[in-house]
Formats: C-alpha cells, structure tokens, sequence
C-alpha cells in the first residue's frame, strides 16, 4: 500500500497547561473554542472554571476534563484548576490559586476571546468550597490582598456548584467504608488520613465496625491538621456572604450521606437573604460525587442517576439569564 504523505499545518493551540506555582504542584488546562468563519468569528465567549473535588486530598478525574467538555460542547471556554492538594492544600494557598487562574484568564481575554464580564467558577464538592471561596472573598483585602487595588480581575460573573463543601460541620461523622470489627489503625488502607491527625481523632468504633469521621478527615488537609474553631468559622461560607457575593447556580443529590444536601441549603438561603441571585436545586435521588450523573462520569451504578442529569442544562439557562441582566 502507498503511504500518502500528511501535510502538516501549524495551527493555533487550544489546549494548554499553565502553571500558577514554581514547583508545578498548580495548574490549570485550557479548552478554549478555535476561530472559525463559520462560528461568529471574532465573538468573545463566557468561560467556566472547573475545580474538581477530592476532599482537598486529590482532585477527581472525574470532576475535571469531563466537566470542561460538557461545558464546551455548550459554546463556553472551559478550564480546569488542579490546585494545591494533599500537603499543599492548607488554606489560603488553594483560594490564591483559584484567583491567580482567573486573573490569568481576565488578562488574556483578547487572545482567547473571552467575556471579560463572563467567567464562571464551577465547583464539585471540595472543588465547590473552593469556587465558592473566592465568590464570597473575592473583595477580602486581607484574605487576597494580592488584588486589593484592582478586585475586580479576580472576581467571579457566576457559581455552577455541584454538591459542594460549605459548613465545615455538615459532613458525615461517621461514614462506613466496610471495615469490620476493630482492627489496628496502621492496618486500615483509608486514603484521606492526614499524617497531622491521629487514629483514634478519625475513626469511631461501634457495633462491631471502625467508621470514618470525614469531617475531621477533610478538615485536616485544609488547615494541615486539626481544625480550630476559628478557622472552621472563617471557611463555613454561608456566614461571610453578602450583597457582594457572585450568584449562585447549586445543585445537591438528596441522599448524600457525605456532603450533607444542608450545605447547599444553607448557602443559598445567606446569598437570598443578600439579595444575591440564587438558583438551588436539591433532587430527590442522588448521593455523593455525581459528577455529570450519567454513563460517562460513573464507575458504580449508583453514581449513574437520571433524575440528576438535567443539572448541566438547568445550569446552562441560569448562566444565560445572569448574562442578560449585566
């Protein structure tokens, strides 16, 4: 068979790494629409954000390049923030990254066509306290005084918050990962454990089985340790919202054990007292970690939910409608 030679044609890149920390431990990814002639050439598009969850010990795979193409194929400019996890998340960092990327994003409007006035944080679980982090101290001068001359360029059009973190004390205190009986803590392969904490502070034993306080399990990657009651004041967000805050799009699967569907109700319930646009949706089915709720985003039968997939098209018309009012 003959090999037909394949011209090559330089063309502009769309996707692309940048990093936001000198030892490459933060970066976001680029999915930004190429121009056409045949697609409104010349357009500036909304953008969304992406932060995925993972308790602020990983960020989920699942949360990320899915997210940003269901974005996409929706007509917007999408990017994923992997910001700083594990031994890197302690609170502030994580906040700074998020507005490091969207002032990134905010400077290079004009060569990557975006809406200035159109970037949208959306965030899932953990990934959501994040978003919503800097939604509400997105003007804090000095919780980022980084911006204090010019808040703007960090400040959020929108939320899409998915299932999110936001009262640091509703969170499963006891979850069930199937150990039984009281075997040595050294002996249970729990990911989440923080190095800081000690056996006894994140497992509960009763009737026979070892369960996980995730609570104190999370808690401890955002603050490197134990939490103090000033610091679990500080990052429960519905206590620092106010008539400055960005609107907020939330959804919530009503079983979730985890993430209580109270977080989302309580945000919602600060930013309406604010006079914030809210749109809050808690669906009847649905646990936690969800992500798109359908084939593409599930490992496990339960993760596949139908009654949750309409979330993204609901989302999608609530963006549209904050656009129209600015």
């Amino acid at each position: 068979m003959t090999k037909i030679p394949l011209e090559k044609e330089k063309k502009q890149v769309k996707c692309e790494r940048i990093y936001l920390a000198d030892d490459k431990s933060s970066w976001f990814d680029t999915y930004i629409h190429e121009q056409s002639k045949e697609l409104l050439p010349g357009k500036k598009r909304p953008a969304v954000l992406v932060c995925p969850g993972g308790g602020y010990q990983y960020t989920s795979d699942r949360e990320a390049e899915p997210m940003a193409i269901a974005f996409a194929s929706m007509g917007y400019h999408a990017f994923v923030l992997r910001y700083g996890v594990d031994m890197n998340a302690v609170l502030p960092r994580p906040l700074k990254e998020a507005a490091a990327a969207v002032a990134y994003i905010k400077d290079n409007t004009d060569e990557w066509l975006v809406d200035e006035n159109a970037v949208f944080l959306s965030g899932f679980s953990a990934g959501g306290h994040l978003a919503a982090s800097l939604g509400v101290f997105w003007n804090d001068k000095e919780m980022l005084p980084e911006y204090a001359d010019d808040q703007e360029r960090i400040r959020p059009a929108g939320l899409i918050l998915g299932y999110p973190v936001i009262d640091l004390k509703s969170t499963c205190t006891k979850l069930d990962i199937g150990i039984e009986g009281y075997p040595e803590y050294d002996q249970i392969g729990f990911g989440s454990w923080h190095p800081a904490i000690r056996g006894e502070d994140i497992f509960v034993r009763e009737n026979n089985r070892t369960y996980v306080n995730f609570e104190v399990a999370m808690n401890a990657y955002m603050f490197g340790g134990y939490a103090t009651d000033e610091q679990i004041e500080k990052y429960s967000l519905q206590k620092h919202v106010t008539k400055d805050s960005a609107p907020a799009f939330i959804w919530h699967g009503g079983e979730d054990g985890l993430i209580f569907p109270r977080n989302s109700m309580l945000f919602a319930n600060a930013l309406m007292e604010n006079n914030v646009p809210c749109e809050l949706h808690i669906f009847g089915s649905g646990g936690h970690g969800l992500g798109l709720a359908n084939e593409v985003t599930s490992n496990y039968a339960w993760e596949d939910v139908p009654e949750c997939r309409p979330w993204l098209e609901l989302a999608n018309t609530w963006i549209k409608s904050i656009l129209r009012r600015q």
